[in-house]
């Protein structure tokens, strides 16, 4: 078996076993006058130093027979705890040097019943009982005994551990144990403490998409992002969302266009997949500059090999034919600045943003959502992504904003927290 943190904490009793003196009680002067520290009677202060000195000699062989001596001479709590603890840090010590080259894995057992009756002594030292109760919980957790895992990691919370991990077994506990509202509860409010570990938010995605719960995993992958910025991040979380066989959100392919073009922005389009399937999209909604330029960019970046790939060269060689028929866009213009519905100015729009003219989409997708008769979440969508890429990320996010369904408000969603957090490497 393989404990989440057990074999540390083992050796870390050993050593806190050996660096201890143990003493017979003190006699107080005058009978009002409590003596200080820890009381043990003769026998048991005996048998603890001489077992304190075989453990540190690491013989075994004494060690277990002072430890015995020493519990069964206690009769205080002090002599309890002591006798315990030394009994801990005996088994501890014997899991160590028996799961040496093991990677890890050992049988716990045999720690139970002492860190059993560590947690419930009264003596057991204030900064020494969370650290008791989280190896024992991870025990539990180990052996699926979710309640009281759950039970004790709460515990070792409300006692002050600092365990790194302890927040996220708790959750995993809890919703192991029946309560997944109780353990996501408690998820939500670790990470709205500050950044976690990456395992914390990738367990809060899992589980929201699990449960079926789109807008709840969609928060967990952007604070994810924001968390870990980098390329591979915004990679992961986008192709979770998009683009994996079972996704959190089915899109069309011009909703699958702005997630790759937040792709392109954030340098996350992984292999020469991610561009040709990019390529070919936009290809297909008319947008042959872009296609050009994506796939200028996967053979620069090494992602797409100069050769070998008929349909990147019939796409190369499609996207020149057509940017090369289409030429200028100002009778497009004129035009969809005298029609009657925005429609044309949002078509015109999309042109000049797949060709990077960045100001003239941004007036165009103005100009179409004053006019009306457009689907307002997909200009503003793309009247976002114009200003973002322009520059203007405040204008960006205000667009952003006006976006209201899903999935383009999803979409917009990661757009505005790309401004916030773009990849840092």
């Amino acid at each position: 078996m393989k404990s989440i943190s057990t074999a540390a904490f083992a050796a870390a009793m050993v050593a806190g076993a050996t660096g201890l003196a143990f003493a017979p009680p003190a006699f107080a002067k005058k009978k009002e006058e409590a003596p200080a520290g820890p009381q043990y009677t003769q026998a048991v202060a005996v048998a603890a130093n001489k077992a304190k000195a075989a453990l540190l000699a690491k013989d075994m062989a004494t060690a277990e027979a002072a430890v015995g001596e020493a519990e069964a001479a206690a009769k205080t709590d002090d002599d309890k705890y002591i006798s315990t603890f030394l009994r801990y840090a005996l088994v501890s010590q014997k899991i160590a040097d028996s799961s040496a080259g093991t990677n890890g894995a050992f049988d716990p057992a045999p720690m139970i019943a002492p860190l059993d009756a560590l947690i419930v002594n009264p003596k057991t030292p204030a900064d020494m009982l969370p650290k008791f109760e989280f190896s024992r919980a991870t025990i539990a957790y180990d052996n699926k005994d979710w309640a009281r895992a759950s039970r004790l990691f709460q515990q070792a919370q409300q006692h002050g551990s600092t365990e790194a991990n302890l927040p996220l077994y708790l959750a995993k506990s809890k919703v192991q144990a029946g309560d997944a509202a109780g353990g996501m509860a408690d998820l939500e409010k670790v990470a709205a403490s500050g950044k976690q570990s990456e395992d914390i938010y990738k367990y809060g995605i899992a589980q929201s998409a699990a449960a079926g719960l789109k807008p709840q995993t969609i928060v967990w992958l952007k604070r994810w992002l924001v968390a870990y910025p980098t390329s591979k991040t915004w990679r992961d979380a986008l192709g979770y969302y998009a683009l994996t066989q079972n996704p959190v959100a089915k899109l069309d392919k011009k909703q699958m266009i702005d997630v790759f073009r937040l792709m392109r922005q954030t340098k996350s389009l992984a292999d020469q997949n991610y561009y040709e399937e990019y390529a070919q999209k936009v290809m297909d909604v008319g947008l042959p500059d872009e296609t050009k330029a994506v796939i200028a960019e996967g053979k620069a970046a090494g992602k797409i090999p100069g050769t070998g790939n008929s349909n990147i060269q019939a796409l190369v060689t499609s996207s020149n034919s057509q940017v090369a028929a289409e030429g200028s866009f100002a009778g497009l213009e004129t035009k969809a600045a005298a029609s009657a519905t925005g429609a044309l100015s949002a078509q015109t729009g999309d042109a000049f943003l797949g060709r990077g003219d960045y100001p003239k989409a941004i007036a165009l997708y103005k100009q179409a959502l004053t006019k009306g008769g457009v689907n307002n979440d997909e200009v503003n969508t793309h009247l976002g992504i114009a200003l973002a890429l322009s520059g203007d990320k405040a204008g960006a996010k205000t667009a952003f904003a006006a976006v209201t369904t899903a999935p383009r408000s999803d979409i917009a969603g990661f757009w505005s927290t790309w401004i916030d957090s773009p990849p840092t490497g």
